[in-house]
C-alpha cells in the first residue's frame, strides 16, 4: 500500500509543479514546448512502477493467487455437492415414504446416494423399515426399482423402526 501511496503523490507533485510551469510561462513558443515538457514529466510519473516493476515476482503472485482461487473452488463445490446429496437422499427417503402411505402403508425410510457418471447423486441404497407386509414389500421394491433405479438387492426391509 505504501508503494501505491508513494507513486500517487509522485503523480500529484508533478501535476501541481506542471500547473506551476504552466502558470509562469510567457505566451508563445516557450509555453508549447514547456507544455510538451510537463506533459512528458507526468507521463513519466504515470508509469514510474513499470521501471521498478518485478515480473517474476508478480508471476509468482499471480500463481499464488489462483492456486487459492481454484482450492476455494473445490472446496465451495465439495460443499455444495455435499448439501446436494443430503437433499436429494431426504427428498428420494420422503418419496419412498409418500409412496408407501398412498399404498396404506407407514414406513420410515432411508436412502444412500452416489456420485454417477457425471457427477450428479443418484440413490444407489434403500433402508426402509416398518410393519410391512410381504406384499408390501414387493410392490415397494417394483416401485423403488422402476422410479429411483435402486435395484432389489439394495433394498433393506426391516420390521423394526429406524433410529
Amino acid at each position: 500500500m505504501g508503494a501505491v501511496r508513494g507513486w500517487l503523490l509522485a503523480v500529484i507533485a508533478a501535476s501541481l509543479l506542471c500547473a506551476l510551469a504552466d502558470a509562469l510561462m510567457p505566451q508563445g513558443a516557450v509555453k508549447r514546448v514547456g507544455k510538451l515538457v510537463c506533459g512528458l514529466v507526468i507521463m513519466a510519473a504515470i508509469v514510474s512502477p513499470l521501471v521498478d516493476l518485478d515480473v517474476e515476482e508478480s508471476r509468482r503472485w499471480l500463481e499464488e493467487c489462483l492456486t487459492g482461487v481454484e482450492l476455494r473452488a473445490a472446496e465451495l463445490e465439495d460443499t455444495v455437492g455435499g448439501q446436494r446429496k443430503a437433499i436429494i437422499e431426504r427428498e428420494c427417503a420422503a418419496y419412498i415414504v409418500d409412496k408407501a402411505a398412498e399404498l396404506g402403508w407407514t414406513c420410515t425410510a432411508r436412502v444412500i446416494c452416489e456420485p454417477g457418471e457425471e457427477g450428479l447423486y443418484l440413490p444407489v441404497r434403500a433402508e426402509v423399515s416398518g410393519p410391512l407386509p410381504e406384499s408390501a414389500q414387493v410392490r415397494l421394491s417394483e416401485i423403488l426399482s422402476e422410479d429411483l433405479g435402486i435395484p432389489a438387492e439394495a433394498q433393506l426391509y426391516s420390521k423394526e423402526e429406524m433410529p
